[in-house]
């Protein structure tokens, strides 16, 4: 019976002393992380200081000029006043670049931004504009669109050298700038393939007003034609249109109707 309680005595010794080995190594453990956790912190309020000291309270720079590209130089005072830009006084690193970029971005008459610093004091702005492709309603209209099918008030955009199409016929209800709108989309890939595929024909308008198909007026070779053709596969119907000009003789017609399956009726 001695030896029992002698026996017992000792593995009771022998557990408190491991349970009391493995309660230190733990809080040794809990120790490291915590100095390591306040070693972190203070590294980075260390690198915050030297950041502000060499970027954001360095008075070299600090913002006095912002380079326009892509659009003309005379707007600049209007972008800097609408992004808020204070010159002489905002440094280049307190600038969120890429808020900047999205503000930009939201003007209905740009398609894309790019914003740079450009030490020690300039802030580059790279702007891709979009291009009108067409008036809507009428010729020389307030309102245009672009290939996206977004619609712009012609007032701020590009100015182009050349004249414009007209797309009629659609209903809509009030136009905004900078609203996109679907319903111009076979319009528009029409327009965009007679400039790219299809460069002899010279749209001069189109009408949506049909359901069904797309009337367009073009000039070819000097004469005009009225070219009616089913809104779908406006591709293909365009090639069936150039095949059927290029094969046709005698008297000149000015109305081509292509609605008519696997035949072209000229009138």
């Amino acid at each position: 019976m001695g030896k029992k309680v002698a026996k017992k005595k000792n593995s009771k010794k022998n557990s408190k002393a491991v349970n009391s080995k493995e309660k230190q190594k733990f809080l040794r453990v809990i120790l490291v992380f915590l100095i390591i956790c306040f070693s972190l912190v203070a590294i980075a309020f260390a690198c915050r200081g030297v950041f502000r000291v060499l970027f954001t309270k360095n008075e070299r720079l600090i913002l006095r000029r912002v380079k326009l590209v892509g659009m003309e130089s005379r707007r600049s005072n209007a972008l800097i006043k609408y992004l808020k830009l204070n010159l002489y006084n905002d440094n280049l690193f307190d600038i969120d670049i890429a808020k900047i970029r999205r503000k930009i971005e939201k003007i209905s008459y740009i398609k894309s931004a790019r914003v740079y610093r450009v030490l020690p004091d300039t802030l580059k702005i790279v702007i891709t504009q979009r291009v009108p492709i067409a008036y809507l309603f009428r010729y020389g209209a307030k309102w245009v669109v672009d290939e996206d099918a977004v619609v712009m008030n012609k007032k701020y955009c590009m100015k182009l050298k050349y004249s414009l199409p007209v797309i009629t016929g659609f209903r809509y209800k009030k136009l905004r700038s900078g609203e996109k709108i679907p319903n111009l989309t076979q319009a528009i890939n029409l327009l965009k393939l007679t400039t790219s595929e299809f460069r002899k024909f010279k749209i001069s308008s189109i009408s949506l007003e049909n359901t069904r198909k797309i009337t367009f007026v073009m000039i070819k070779k000097r004469r005009a034609y009225k070219v009616l053709m089913p809104k779908n596969d406006i591709n293909d119907m365009l090639q069936v249109l150039r095949y059927a000009l290029q094969q046709k003789q005698g008297k000149h017609k000015s109305t081509i109707d292509l609605t008519y399956e696997n035949q072209v009726i000229f009138r």
